[in-house]
């Protein structure tokens, strides 16, 4: 398989997900679920788009809780 660069710009976890699927398959190794795979990929995506814009990140209550600070 040939590296697509192309992905590097998709903001899609789902694509990431089937790249990264199809990636490890061709590697020899066993099969991963791209379902698992997407939920991973999008939680790294929500984490440093939080990282990068922390006054649109859920707040953390001392409960364990949160709340989302935003305008509608």
């Amino acid at each position: 398989m040939d590296y697509d660069m192309s992905i590097h710009t998709n903001p899609d976890a789902s694509a990431w997900a089937k790249f990264f699927v199809e990636t490890w398959v061709d590697m020899g190794k066993p099969e991963i679920d791209e379902g698992f795979m997407t939920g991973w990929f999008a939680n790294a995506m929500m984490a440093m788009h939080d990282h990068l814009r922390p006054d649109l990140a859920p707040r953390v209550l001392p409960d364990g809780s949160a709340f989302v600070v935003g305008s509608v």
